[in-house]
């Protein structure tokens, strides 16, 4: 049995030959003249029915000396007069797509509940060419009178949206002022909570912890010292953390409109939340994000943590690579030859125990250096706004701001004066050895640990007398870091 084809209302004209095809659709359908929008919330309102609704619309179109027998109907049955016109899919959704030349309802809420709904549907009446009417008589867009009343239940309409915009931008406008919180869920790494019923941002000790970690891990810098990095362990994505360094959130400051929210004095940032780094910090991070963007670069996460110090027996760099396995090896990037990380690594870690494992360790700590470097940018930061505020105001506002310029620029002046960066380093000679530092550091420190050794690692053909590894110490000039242990000079 054999389906038949739909019907298509198309026609096909073949071209004389005979290849190529071209579709003509027919005319669409004429536009209604007549249209009745029927609406109902509830099937079971007898008072509002269908066929009350109808019999009133037919009685209009009448009075209005149009002819009902010609009207379509567009219904809409349990749906809500507040829904947006779009969403009403079976009745005045098809109404905006027809655009029939007069549309009557039984009274203006089958229209619309919603002002706005109601103002959106005024709007497209008018650039259509749609007369709107009802049929208790309140609404006529095709009389003068008509529009006049549509005219106004529009200016209506968009005076009570302006003034309930200007409440909401006072009432949040108020709310930066005092430091509370506005709406939506807090920004990382706060928490909402609220206090005598309004909202604050409030510290979350987990996330202050954990954000603190990985911007020390990005100061140190290395590997494990990128925005991609120290963003892995972060539950928001890379961009999100970068936008956070950048931005003011994380000294519990706001940004409205690109602006910094301040006090009334149009200076002194307004504080949201706990911050979660201080200015000098703040300040480093800002130093840091302009040396990655610079283009500087951790080496390759796949390499050897020895990469830099392995070579081959010409000279070459042996750096990081992967064999079938999926192993680390040491690969020349001239092709010379390559070692497994497992065969070269344990032979380092022997010899440097032996070489130097017996030697005294320095405990280095650091004392004195007084840096405002931070405190200082800010201040600098709060002079512009100042001097943009200035060019804006006059009379007392100007002399707030002139005293206000006075108090910052004498402690702009003491902040420069006890600022003194500079550090005096302090070695304690202590009963610890070297090796017990290598057990007990990480990947990194041991590699400073070789590096300051002055570690150098050649690597010959596999038929060499003397052996495949040479290890070479050199005397390198100690670079320690505070807190960390150095051996003695």
């Amino acid at each position: 049995m054999t389906t038949p084809k739909p019907s298509v209302n198309v026609k096909r004209h073949v071209t004389r030959s005979g290849a190529d095809v071209t579709a003509h659709a027919n005319p669409a359908p004429a536009r209604p003249e007549l249209a009745f929008s029927l609406r109902l919330s509830i099937s079971s309102d007898e008072s509002s029915s269908l066929a009350v609704q109808r019999r009133a619309c037919r009685a209009q179109a009448v009075a209005l000396g149009l002819d009902p027998d010609t009207a379509v109907e567009y219904i809409d049955e349990d749906v809500s007069g507040a829904s947006a016109l779009e969403s009403r899919t079976e009745g005045m959704a098809r109404i905006l797509v027809d655009r029939p030349r007069v549309v009557i309802a039984w009274k203006l809420d089958r229209f619309a509940r919603s002002v706005s709904e109601f103002l959106k549907l005024v709007t497209w009446s008018e650039e259509h060419g749609v007369a709107l009417a009802t049929a208790d008589g309140a609404l006529n867009t095709s009389t003068p009178g008509g529009r006049l009343v549509a005219t106004i239940l529009a200016a209506l309409a968009q005076w009570e949206r302006e003034m309930i915009q200007d409440r909401v931008t006072a009432a949040h406008a108020e709310r930066r002022e005092q430091g509370r919180w506005i709406a939506g869920r807090a920004p990382f790494p706060y928490v909402m909570e609220r206090r005598d019923g309004k909202a604050y941002l409030a510290e979350d000790p987990k996330a202050f912890a954990l954000v603190r970690a990985q911007i020390k891990a990005l100061l140190a810098g290395g590997k494990n010292g990128t925005l991609s990095a120290t963003a892995e362990a972060l539950p928001v994505g890379r961009i999100h953390w970068r936008n956070l360094l950048r931005g003011v959130v994380l000294r519990g400051w706001r940004e409205h409109k690109g602006e910094l929210v301040t006090e009334p004095d149009g200076v002194t940032p307004v504080q949201f939340g706990p911050e979660v780094i201080d200015a000098a910090t703040y300040k480093r991070v800002k130093d840091r994000l302009r040396e990655l963007e610079a283009g500087e670069r951790a080496p390759r996460r796949n390499a050897p943590w020895l990469a830099d110090m392995v070579f081959c027996a010409d000279g070459c760099k042996m750096n990081g690579g992967m064999n079938d396995y999926k192993r680390s090896l040491y690969k020349c990037s001239k092709g010379h030859g390559s070692i497994m990380a497992h065969f070269l690594e344990p032979e380092v870690f022997t010899t440097f125990r032996a070489e130097h494992g017996d030697q005294p360790l320095y405990e280095v700590t650091y004392s004195g250096g007084i840096d405002h470097s931070g405190e200082i940018a800010d201040l600098d930061a709060q002079r512009g706004r100042i001097t943009k505020a200035v060019a804006q105001v006059d009379g007392p506002a100007l002399e707030t701001l002139t005293a206000k310029l006075t108090e910052l620029e004498a402690t702009y002046a003491r902040l420069k004066a006890e600022h003194a960066p500079d550090v005096t380093e302090t070695w304690t000679l202590t009963d610890k050895k070297l090796w017990e530092a290598w057990d007990e550091a990480t990947e990194d420190q041991r590699r400073n640990m070789l590096a300051n050794e002055g570690c150098r690692i050649t690597v010959h053909p596999k038929d060499h007398p003397g052996g495949r590894i040479a290890i070479e110490w050199n005397a390198v000039p100690l670079d320690p870091e505070g807190g960390d242990y150095a051996t003695a000079a």
